[in-house]
Formats: C-alpha cells, sequence, structure tokens
C-alpha cells in the first residue's frame, strides 16, 4: 500500500511575503459567481442527443484498446459498469490519484475535443454575458469501485491552493450516475472561507490537516455534500469551494469531466502571476493552459 502526503509539498509558492500579499488581494476579491448568479454555484442541464459526450468515451476506450466492444456489449454498454470489463492494474490509482485511464485521456482524439468544444462553445459560453476562455485539455476521471493503490483520504482541495487564479469557475458534469460516495464532495463557499480562516489562509497547513488530522476532516465532511446528478448535467461553481474525491464504495463506476473557465475580462485582474505547481509551470493565460480564442 502507498503512502499519499496528498496536496502537501504541491500548494501554491510565494517568491516573497509582497507576492503573497499580491495573492491574498486575488484571493479576498468578490466572488466572480456571485456577482452574475447570486449564489456560490449554478446547476444547468444539455441535451445528451445534441451533446453525445457518452458515444464518444465509448469510441474512445475502445480506440485505445482499453475495452473491446464485444466484451461490453455483455453490458448494455453501461459506462456505470465499466469496471466490470477491466483488469484491476488498469484501475490501481497512482501517487496522484490517478488510474491508467484517467491519465490516458489527456491525449484525447479529435472526436472527443470537438465535443468538448461543442459543449462549450453551445451550453457553457452563452450562460455567460461576455466571452470565456477555457482549460485547452479537460480532466475525465475515471473512478471505480474499491480501487487499490494506496491508504485512501478524502483529499479536500482547490484549485486555488494548487496555483489557479482565483477569478476562474470550476465547471463539473458527470457521464454516469452520481451519488453517495461515488459522487464529488462539495462545500459550499462561506463554509469554504471560514475552513481557510481556520488555517489561517495557509494551503500547505490545509493540505497537512486534510492528511493527517482525521477531527478536521471529518469538520469539513460535515460542512460538505456528495454531489447527486445524472447524465445530462452540469454544475458549475465557485473556486473557492473545498471539494474531494471519495472512495467508491458503490457497486457503479464513476466518469467525470472537470474544466475551468475564465472571462474574457478577468485576465486583467490578475495582481500576481499564476502558473501551474507541477513540472509544466504553465501559465493561466490565452494561448497556454486556456483556449487562445475566446467564445
Amino acid at each position: 500500500m502507498k503512502k499519499n502526503k496528498g496536496h502537501m509539498g504541491s500548494t501554491i509558492k510565494f517568491k516573497s511575503k509582497e507576492d503573497r500579499n499580491l495573492f491574498m488581494n486575488d484571493f479576498n476579491s468578490d466572488s466572480e459567481i456571485l456577482k452574475i448568479f447570486n449564489s456560490w454555484n449554478y446547476k444547468g442541464t444539455y441535451d445528451t442527443k445534441f451533446i453525445d459526450f457518452e458515444s464518444v468515451i465509448i469510441s474512445e476506450l475502445i480506440s485505445k484498446k482499453i475495452i473491446t466492444e464485444k466484451n461490453f456489449i455483455k453490458y448494455d454498454y453501461s459506462l456505470d459498469d465499466l469496471h466490470l470489463c477491466l483488469h484491476d492494474n488498469i484501475k490501481s490509482l497512482d501517487q496522484s490519484e490517478q488510474n491508467q485511464i484517467s491519465i490516458s485521456f489527456y491525449e484525447a482524439s479529435k472526436k472527443i475535443q470537438d465535443m468538448y468544444v461543442k459543449f462549450i462553445s453551445n451550453i457553457i459560453s452563452p450562460i455567460f454575458s461576455g466571452r470565456i476562455h477555457y482549460q485547452v485539455v479537460p480532466t475525465f476521471r475515471f473512478h471505480f469501485p474499491n480501487q487499490k493503490g494506496y491508504e485512501w483520504k478524502d483529499r479536500y482541495h482547490t484549485d486555488i491552493m494548487l496555483g489557479h487564479p482565483p477569478y476562474e469557475f470550476n465547471v463539473w458534469l458527470p457521464f454516469t450516475k452520481v451519488f453517495e460516495s461515488n459522487s464529488m464532495r462539495l462545500t459550499p463557499l462561506n463554509d469554504s472561507v471560514e475552513i481557510y480562516k481556520m488555517c489561517n489562509n495557509n494551503f500547505e497547513i490545509l493540505a497537512e490537516k486534510c492528511q493527517y488530522d482525521n477531527d478536521f476532516i471529518s469538520h469539513l465532511s460535515s460542512k460538505s455534500s456528495p454531489l447527486d446528478m445524472k447524465y445530462g448535467e452540469f454544475i458549475i461553481f465557485d473556486p473557492k469551494c473545498l471539494h474531494c474525491t471519495q472512495h467508491n464504495i458503490t457497486n457503479k463506476t464513476r466518469i467525470s469531466m472537470d474544466i475551468r473557465i475564465m472571462l474574457e475580462n478577468n485576465f486583467d485582474k490578475y495582481s500576481r502571476e499564476y502558473k501551474t505547481t507541477g513540472r509544466k509551470k504553465m501559465l493561466f493565460k490565452p494561448g497556454y493552459y486556456f483556449s487562445k480564442e475566446a467564445l
């Protein structure tokens, strides 16, 4: 069983006290989503016949030789039962809470990418009055029942603590029915802000508590709840909202996609430079992490 440090060591680093102050200026700015929706989240739906993610995901799984059509047809092409077609080794999690299938989808086909852009341009962009930039490569997640790989923890986090700008919007959508432990737990904005204060707005302290402090984790769990959603639904939420993937103890696979979007004019609000905390150190600017062109 692999030991895991969660997000410890991966949180945003500051060059100086001034850099941290500039970050806190952005972090404490008024919520962008509250300005638009008067709520910390927005829930919507889309026509799955028009935006048919399910078909392109199945096609991608077959083309990547993760499944065979002959094998999958036994389960009526149900993505909820995908785990029944797979060997344990391909379902196992690595230190970053990823399995081989999720990683393989970072190199998605043109079909997947075209469907993704269709979703952004036809469903997400019209919600906003201004134009938006979107995450170039969407993040697909495959979570299987009782995955093995390391000692499981509910790794509560926000993208902001991993280097993302506080002006983003998080978008999350499932491609299977999600409920109870096979879903993402999400903490309301006000509760998340109070939890930051408990950690003196120090993300490394927060990451450590989320990894080792069971009382703190229990407190977080009492403030959060799992999303109960189905294919064809999506949620947009404030980037300060703490969330986590749970240990899936249901008998159903969860497949979802999470993306980040930015209003075209919000890049000018940055008080400092933002980039990913991982190996690539990618800038959160158009033409880098975000699409070059706005929709």
